[in-house]
């Protein structure tokens, strides 16, 4: 029997328990502060059940002029990432063709722990902004995942990120952690989850996030900056959290230990 496998079936059987019914975690307001916060183009921060005018044509969908109410909605495939891009999150089947050339060995499934959270779209060109934060309130605990581009620090997009003290120090500081249930590109549980997204909304494959956990209780958490110049700005999904059931706690709980040897560090 392979135990890696078998460990990961369980975490991950935990998670669809956990979290078979996504139900609103009530982001209640996100406050943004040190984004670029334009008139258009890079406006500030929206997030799940917000409605507003849209400011430049294409953006955060193809086809939308400027000017059209747009409201945001809950977290799947195709659901636009950033308030000044078309970029997408997306599904990719085995055998779509990562940035039309290397074929992907397996399914890289959007993580079904994610769809249909509650989720944030902040603005792409925030991505290099040293003071961005965002203080964000919801009114129930919370489990929040950060979606975190590949290429951070090394620029390399088949591994995880790499954390150091100019790259997002405040991940590994602050105790997030990987999620790591083998709902990758390569059905491998000893690196985490991926999200990939479509950087034009036009059916191709461009990029991978890795997803990081944290818990929160009800209340305000602060976000802070991507460090992540000329790549992509993170994401962020937030589902809230049914009142679990022991056995349902007793897994997560043994998540969180498996997630504590996987973060990447740099020494500097």
């Amino acid at each position: 029997m392979n135990l890696t496998k078998t460990f990961s079936a369980i975490i991950l059987a935990a998670l669809a328990a956990f979290y078979a019914t996504p139900t609103f975690a009530d982001i209640t307001n996100v406050v943004e502060t040190g984004g670029d916060n334009e008139a258009t183009d890079t406006i500030t921060a929206k997030w799940t059940g917000v409605t507003y005018n849209t400011t430049i044509d294409n953006e955060p969908i193809n086809g939308v002029p400027a000017g059209t109410p747009y409201t945001v909605g809950t977290f799947g495939h195709l659901s636009p990432a950033f308030v000044d891009r078309r970029h997408a999150y997306t599904d990719a089947p085995v055998g779509t063709a990562l940035a039309g050339t290397i074929q992907l060995p397996a399914d890289a499934l959007i993580p079904s722990y994610l769809l249909g959270g509650e989720y944030i779209m902040s603005g792409n060109d925030n991505r290099d902004n040293p003071d961005y934060r965002l203080d964000v309130t919801v009114d129930r605990p919370a489990s929040v995942f950060m979606l975190i581009d590949n290429r951070l620090s090394d620029g390399d997009g088949n591994t995880p990120p790499t954390f150091d003290s100019t790259h997002m120090q405040w991940i590994l500081d602050e105790g997030w952690f990987p999620l790591t249930t083998g709902l990758n590109r390569f059905n491998n549980p000893l690196i985490p989850d991926e999200v990939g997204i479509d950087e034009d909304a036009d059916g191709s494959l461009n990029q991978f996030y890795s997803v990081y956990f944290k818990e929160v209780p009800a209340g305000t958490f602060t976000l802070k900056q991507a460090d992540n110049s000329g790549q992509n700005m993170y994401g962020v999904v937030v589902v809230s959290q049914p009142a679990p059931e022991p056995g349902s706690l007793a897994l997560a709980g043994l998540s969180i230990l498996g997630g504590l040897g996987m973060l990447r560090r740099r020494s500097v």
